[in-house]
C-alpha cells in the first residue's frame, strides 16, 4: 500500500512528500471507516451491510478487512459459502502479514478446500504464521512432520512443535495435547530430544531458526 534548481527542488521533494503523505492518510482513514462501519453493522447483526463494508476496505487492501471477507466466504455468513473466494481474500491478507489469515489459508490448503491440497503451500503459511506466534499455526505446522505431509517425516520436530503448541495455548480449542497422545512411535529417548527442542523453540526470538537448524542435522 506504501509507495528538479536545488533550492526549488528541495521544496518540491518536500510538498510532494507531504502531498503523498496525505493521499495515504486519506485513504488509510476511508478504509478504516469502512472496517468500523463493518463490525457495527455485524454487532446489529446486518450481515449484508457488513460484508459491504468489510469487502469495499479490502478491495482498498485494507488487511483485516480482507480477512473478514475471506471469513464470512469461508463460513456462508451475510453471504453465499464460497470456499474458493475464500482462499483468494486469505491470500491477500495473509500476504500482508495478517498470522490469522496465514494460519486459515494453511488450514485451506492442507485440507483442499476451496483449493486442491497442497502440502507444501500449508507449510509455507502455518510457518509465517508461526512466526507471529499463532499457537494454532504451530500445532498444525507440528503435525505436518508427525504425519510427513509436505516434508520429511520427523516425530521429534513435529512433537517439539505440538509441545509449544499446547503450553502456547491450553484451551480445549488446541488440540495440540490430544496429537501428542495419539502419536504412535516415540521412544523414551524421542520424546526427552523433542522436550529439549520444545524448550529451545519456546525460547528463540525465531521458532523456525533452531527448528530449521535440528531438521538439517
Amino acid at each position: 500500500m506504501k509507495p528538479f534548481n536545488f533550492k526549488n527542488l528541495a521544496l518540491r521533494v518536500c510538498l510532494i512528500a507531504s502531498m503523498s503523505f496525505m493521499v495515504e492518510a486519506h485513504a488509510q482513514a476511508a478504509e478504516n471507516a469502512n472496517f468500523e462501519a463493518g463490525i457495527a453493522a455485524y454487532q446489529a447483526n446486518d450481515l449484508p451491510l457488513a460484508y459491504k463494508e468489510f469487502l469495499t476496505a479490502a478491495k482498498d487492501g485494507h488487511a483485516d478487512s480482507q480477512f473478514n471477507v475471506a471469513l464470512m466466504y469461508e463460513q456462508g455468513i451475510g453471504i453465499a459459502k464460497n470456499e474458493k473466494e475464500a482462499v483468494v481474500w486469505y491470500d491477500k491478507s495473509a500476504s500482508q502479514g495478517n498470522p490469522a489469515a496465514q494460519f486459515n489459508l494453511g488450514v485451506l490448503y492442507e485440507n483442499g478446500r476451496g483449493t486442491a491440497i497442497d502440502f507444501a503451500k500449508a507449510n509455507e503459511w502455518y510457518r509465517k504464521a508461526s512466526v507471529q506466534g499463532d499457537p494454532l499455526a504451530i500445532g498444525n505446522l507440528g503435525m505436518l512432520y508427525v504425519r510427513a505431509q509436505g516434508v520429511k517425516e520427523n516425530k521429534v520436530a513435529g512433537v517439539a512443535l505440538l509441545l509449544v503448541s499446547a503450553t502456547m495455548d491450553p484451551s480445549p480449542q488446541n488440540h495440540a495435547k490430544q496429537n501428542i497422545s495419539a502419536t504412535r512411535g516415540l521412544s523414551t529417548e524421542m520424546i526427552g530430544e523433542a522436550q529439549a527442542l520444545a524448550e529451545e523453540l519456546s525460547t528463540a526470538k525465531n521458532l523456525l531458526v533452531p527448528l530449521d537448524k535440528y531438521l538439517t542435522k
